[in-house]
């Protein structure tokens, strides 16, 4: 078989994470980015300057897939949130509104309709804020439909009640969205997207470090402190311990650089790696 000198087979990074892999791309770019300001003229060497905004655009497209989705808040309210939210409004129109139901006529004109509207929303109290989450959304619905159906949106005005009800509509959406029943469930990006992303990054980050090994030359003054300094980040880099995870998403690690296939010949003292695993 014949051999190969990729930068994929003679580079071996540290045991990555996708996440990982970013931040140390990260690091790597912004030390680039500060030494190349220090140099005459202040560009790095060509082959290094491509191969970096090579790695700049790796790790861009997974950083696209793996950050997390933003959008409202109100939808991204956790469901026990939610569901604290909205028993917390149907229990405060129940004392609200019971507290009218208890006064006496000639201090409540409006007393026939606090009891109506009070029989029409707490037949049992407040059980259903106790039922299932789907369940108590249908049951919270069914009432606030019948609010807007008997007209009784009057009656929380005529009792002062505008805020209730609005607090009770405002938890009541939040509720559906919450539990993806008015609001579709976001779409994660495709694990296959992202491991390709993942694999993308590691194979730029070798690029880039063979680039920039490949730069000293100790008949060039200079040139060796440049590429010390620009994989400096790398050569620092700390793996975990193995079997760690630390908290990263479920990406498959980075995978350990492909040996290169043995010579015929006794083989020579190896070489140090590019860059340290370690």
């Amino acid at each position: 078989m014949a051999r190969s000198f990729t930068s994929q087979d003679l580079v071996a990074l540290p045991r990555l994470t996708a996440a990982e892999s970013v931040v140390l791309a990260t690091e790597l770019i912004t030390v680039a980015d500060a030494r190349e300001k220090q140099l005459k003229p202040k560009r790095l060497p060509e082959a290094i300057g491509r191969s970096r905004g090579r790695l700049v655009a790796a790790v861009a497209a997974l950083e696209a897939l793996t950050r997390p989705q933003g959008g409202d808040p109100v939808e991204t309210r956790t469901k026990p949130k939610a569901d604290r939210l909205l028993d917390n409004a149907w229990s405060g129109t129940f004392d609200w509104l019971g507290g009218w139901c208890k006064l006496p006529p000639e201090r409540n004109p409006g007393l026939d309709e606090a009891k109506e509207l009070f029989k029409l929303l707490f037949p049992d109290g407040l059980s259903f804020t106790r039922l299932p989450y789907k369940l108590e959304w249908k049951e919270s619905k069914a009432r606030l439909d019948a609010i807007r159906g008997a007209r009784h949106d009057r009656t929380f005005k005529k009792l002062g009640g505008e805020g209730f009800l609005a607090h009770l509509e405002e938890a009541h959406e939040a509720y559906g969205r919450a539990l993806h029943i008015t609001a579709p469930k976001p779409e994660s990006a495709p694990t296959g997207d992202v491991r390709a992303a993942f694999l993308a990054t590691l194979a730029a980050l070798r690029d880039y470090a063979t680039r920039v090994a490949a730069h000293a030359d100790p008949d060039v003054p200079g040139s060796e402190a440049v590429s010390a300094a620009l994989l400096a980040p790398l050569a620092a880099w700390e793996s975990r311990p193995a079997g760690s995870n630390g908290g990263a998403t479920d990406v498959p690690e980075a995978p350990a650089a492909p040996s290169a296939p043995s010579m015929e010949a006794p083989p020579e003292p190896e070489e140090e790696p590019l860059a340290d695993p370690a």
